[in-house]
C-alpha cells in the first residue's frame, strides 16, 4: 500500500504526529516521575529512561549551521531567517526578469541574434530560433556574476543540425536594484556581454514560467546547503562589509517596494 503522507502515531495511533510529540507519551511520562521509585513497573522506569535519554541528545546535538547546540540544521531558526530573506530578494528579482522577457518578446518561438562579441567566430550577428528556456536555471545567487545561459537556441541557417545550439542569456538592466554583491560592471559579467541576445522576431504570446517558478524554494534551499551562519554578513555587526565575499546583498527589495510605490 502506497504511503498517504500522514504520520500515524505509534503509542497512541493517532494520526498527525508521531511517537516523539505524542502527547499521551509525555502524560505518562509525567505520571511515571512522580510516582514513587520504589512503586515503579517496566513500564514506567522504561518511558522515564527514553524520555531523559532524549533530553540528554537534544541538549547536546549541535547545528551544522548556527554551530549552537540544543538544536539541528532543521529547526535552526538563524537558518531559516536567512533563507527567507534570500528568498524574498529571488522572488523580486524572477519578477523584474520575467517582466523584462514579456517586454522584449522572448519565448519558445521567437527569432534572436547574438550580438557581436570579441569571440573568434562570432563578430557577424547569427540569426538563432528559440527552442526552450531552461527556468531551472535561474535563481538570484547564480544571477550575481551573470544571468545564467537559459535560453536554448539554434542557427536558422542550419535548424537541423542539433551540434549547433546556442546557450544564449539577457543583459541586466541598468534600473534594477542590485545590491553590492552584484556588480554591474560589462568585464565582471562575463555570460551577459559574451552570450546576450536581442529579439528581433518576438512571439505573439506573452511568456510564461510553469507553475509555482516564482515562488519555488527547492533552488534557495539548495544554495544554502554547503552554506554556514558565519558566512552570513550579518549588518548589525560592527564588521559588516555588505560587499564582502559571502554576501547575500544581491537584490534592494526595500528599495525596490518604494519605487513601486511612488510609480
Amino acid at each position: 500500500m502506497a504511503w498517504n503522507g500522514t504520520v500515524t502515531c505509534s503509542e497512541c495511533w493517532q494520526t498527525g504526529h508521531n511517537k516523539n510529540g505524542c502527547p499521551r507519551r509525555k502524560e505518562r511520562y509525567e505520571e511515571a516521575l512522580v510516582m514513587p521509585e520504589e512503586e515503579r513497573g517496566f513500564r514506567e522506569r522504561r518511558i522515564i529512561e527514553e524520555w531523559e535519554n532524549k533530553r540528554k541528545r537534544n541538549t547536546t546535538r549541535k547545528c551544522t549551521y548556527c554551530d549552537e547546540i540544543g538544536h539541528n540544521r532543521r529547526s535552526c531558526e538563524d537558518l531559516k531567517s536567512h533563507m527567507a530573506y534570500v528568498q524574498k530578494q529571488n522572488v523580486a528579482f524572477k519578477e523584474a526578469l520575467l517582466e523584462h522577457l514579456r517586454d522584449i518578446g522572448l519565448n519558445t518561438g521567437a527569432f534572436v541574434q547574438h550580438l557581436p562579441t570579441d569571440r573568434v567566430g562570432f563578430t557577424d550577428p547569427i540569426v538563432l530560433f528559440v527552442q526552450k528556456i531552461c527556468w531551472d536555471q535561474v535563481h538570484i545567487s547564480q544571477a550575481v556574476n551573470s544571468i545564467p545561459r537559459f535560453v536554448k537556441c539554434f542557427p536558422v541557417r542550419n535548424m537541423g543540425d542539433l551540434q549547433g545550439r546556442e546557450m544564449l542569456s539577457v543583459r541586466s538592466l541598468e534600473h534594477w536594484p542590485t545590491g553590492a554583491k552584484w556588480p554591474n560592471e560589462p568585464d565582471t559579467r562575463y555570460n551577459e556581454w559574451h552570450y546576450s541576445l536581442k529579439v528581433v522576431a518576438p512571439t505573439s504570446i506573452a511568456v510564461e514560467p510553469p507553475e509555482g517558478w516564482l515562488t519555488e524554494t527547492a533552488s534557495t534551499k539548495a544554495f544554502f546547503k554547503d552554506r554556514n551562519s558565519w558566512m552570513w554578513a550579518n549588518p548589525e555587526n560592527e564588521d559588516y562589509q555588505p560587499s564582502s565575499y559571502y554576501s547575500c546583498e544581491f537584490w534592494k527589495v526595500e528599495e525596490e517596494q518604494q519605487l513601486k510605490q511612488s510609480a
